[in-house]
C-alpha cells in the first residue's frame, strides 16, 4: 500500500506524517463494487465511509413524487458516505450508488471514531474538507436559484468536463434539476450555436 491513491490524499492532501499514515490506513478494507450496485438505500444506516480509488459514486434522494435528486458525485481521490447516519446510527433518507465498477477503501465506525479521536492531522484534514463540501453545497444551492437551466448546465461542463465521458445524461440532469429532455433541448441548442 505504500504508493496507494489513500495514502497519497493522506500524505498530500491531509498532511499526514509517515507514522500517523501508518496508523490509518491499516484501519482502511478495500471493497470492490459492480456499475450499479448500492452501498447504502434510503432506510439503512450507513456502515462505512468510503474513499474512491477507482469510480465513480452517485448520491442521491428520491422526492415525494417519486423522481432521484441527484446531490453529488465522487470519483478518484475523493469521499462519500452519510455522516449523520454514520454516526448516529440512525437510517438514512439518502442513497448511495456505484456509476461504474469502482475500487474502494472503507472505513467502519469503530475505526473512524479511533482515527478522529487518536490522530489529530486526520481530524484536522477532515474538518477542512467537511468545509470545503459544505462551502461548495452552499455555492451551488445559492447558483441554482439564479442561473437559468442553460447557465447550470454550461457552469457543469466547464467545472465537470470529464464527468460528461462517464456519467448517463440522466444523472446528470437530475444533478442539474431538470428533465432529461429540457437537458436535451440545451445541448442541442449550444450545438447549433
Amino acid at each position: 500500500m505504500d504508493n496507494s491513491p489513500l495514502l497519497r490524499q493522506l500524505k498530500h492532501v491531509y498532511k499526514l506524517s509517515d507514522k500517523d499514515c501508518a496508523r490509518l490506513v491499516p484501519l482502511f478494507e478495500s471493497l470492490e463494487v459492480k456499475k450499479n450496485e448500492h452501498l447504502f438505500r434510503e432506510g439503512d444506516i450507513a456502515k462505512y465511509v468510503y474513499f474512491i480509488e477507482k469510480g465513480c459514486l452517485r448520491q442521491y434522494y428520491i422526492n415525494k413524487n417519486g423522481e432521484e435528486r441527484t446531490i453529488y458525485f465522487k470519483v478518484e481521490d475523493g469521499w462519500a458516505s452519510e455522516l449523520v447516519s454514520f454516526l448516529d446510527n440512525t437510517p438514512t433518507e439518502l442513497n448511495l450508488q456505484a456509476l461504474e465498477d469502482s475500487k474502494l477503501q472503507i472505513i467502519n465506525q469503530k475505526n473512524w471514531i479511533y482515527a478522529v479521536t487518536h490522530i489529530s492531522s486526520f481530524t484536522m484534514g477532515f474538518i477542512r474538507a467537511q468545509q470545503d463540501t459544505n462551502y461548495m453545497l452552499k455555492k451551488r444551492l445559492a447558483e441554482a436559484t439564479v442561473e437559468t437551466p442553460e447557465e447550470k448546465y454550461l457552469r457543469f461542463i466547464k467545472e465537470e468536463p470529464l464527468l460528461l465521458q462517464r456519467i448517463p445524461l440522466y444523472h446528470i440532469a437530475s444533478y442539474l434539476a431538470m428533465t432529461p429532455e429540457t437537458l436535451s433541448r440545451i445541448r442541442k441548442k449550444i450545438i447549433q450555436k
